[in-house]
């Protein structure tokens, strides 16, 4: 799931505070080249600053053990064996993701935060992002202070889970290091695709099971809906699983597939794309028939429904 960082706010200062504040730096400035002193600093108060003097510190993130599997770099507050299938796997989550979208490999290193525990996990995220809401795992995307681009950091616990919940997250930033810009919908549609092992070609049994005794009872397939949504907490099971489908669409059909190749180009050029509906909707022109025509189609694997589902439909 993609998390958003929160803008400082601006401080709005009076032009006879500037006034003030320039004739105490020009008699700085005087009294320091008489001393000999080379520079100063001088800092301005805000109300913030009073504010968070009694707020409690952020929890550090983990950091006491650090390897790199390129694109990514791990640390961990626990020892974590570095030769597990589990990294072997994730190594190449980026060729996959690349090659099957055709897209140039972004070159931005992704740092994971592997938290030991859940009530470490949630501790931290709850002090460092108290907006996002409660999620096993998250990428967020923060502007550097220097320089361009964003920093890309995946926050997730280890648990049982931890292998899909990866390869979620680290799709979105695999994704987001060579298109800045991509719909809501659609990083999380391709994201749920790629969670998945290789060997399952994408598909989530859970996710077909949901969606053939939803639909048409409490379901119908939007994607002009899915595309209006701005805001991940917009995003719940149903809207995950849809958008999982419209991928899954797309990816196994000769022409839908040119369609959202051609939009990932363009995304990643820049161009004013606008909604991707209308140009799928010029190849298959019953959006809703093919997206039922192609659930009806999907072949589970054998004894997929042996065990009782994960509960894969929550959002991260």
């Amino acid at each position: 799931m993609i998390g958003q960082t929160r803008r400082s706010p601006k401080l709005i200062l009076s032009s006879s505070f500037f006034f003030s504040v320039f004739s105490v730096t020009l008699w700085l400035v005087l009294l320091s080249s008489m001393l000999g002193c080379n520079s100063f600093s001088l800092n301005l108060l805000s109300r913030d600053k009073t504010e968070k003097a009694d707020a409690r510190p952020l929890p550090p993130a983990p950091g006491r053990y650090t390897f790199r599997i390129p694109p990514y770099v791990f640390l961990s507050d626990f020892e974590v064996k570095r030769d597990l299938p589990l990294f072997q796997e994730l190594a190449k989550l980026s060729d996959q993701v690349y090659r099957e979208l055709q897209l140039v490999p972004g070159h931005s290193a992704v740092q994971v935060y592997l938290f030991e525990t859940k009530d470490r996990y949630d501790q931290f995220m709850h002090a460092a992002y108290p907006d996002l809401p409660l999620r096993r795992a998250f990428f967020i995307a923060r502007p550097r202070t220097l320089g361009n681009g964003d920093d890309l950091m995946v926050y997730t616990r280890w648990g049982d889970r931890v292998q899909q919940d990866l390869r979620h997250e680290l799709t979105h930033a695999l994704l987001h290091s060579v298109i800045r810009d991509m719909p809501l919908w659609l990083d999380e549609g391709l994201a749920e695709y790629f969670e998945l092992r290789p060997d399952s070609h994408g598909i989530n049994a859970s996710h077909v099971d949901a969606l053939r005794r939803d639909l048409g009872v409490s379901f119908q397939p939007d994607l002009d809906r899915l595309e209006r949504m701005k805001d991940v907490n917009e995003m719940k099971g149903p809207e995950y699983r849809e958008a999982w489908l419209w991928v899954h669409l797309m990816l196994n059909s000769r022409e839908a597939k040119t369609v959202l190749l051609t939009y990932l180009q363009d995304l990643r050029a820049g161009r004013n794309t606008g909604p991707l509906g209308p140009r799928l909707a010029a190849v298959l022109p019953s959006l809703p028939s093919a997206f039922k025509k192609h659930l009806d189609e999907i072949e589970l694997p054998v004894n997929a429904r042996s065990a009782p589902p994960p509960d894969s439909s929550l959002p991260r």
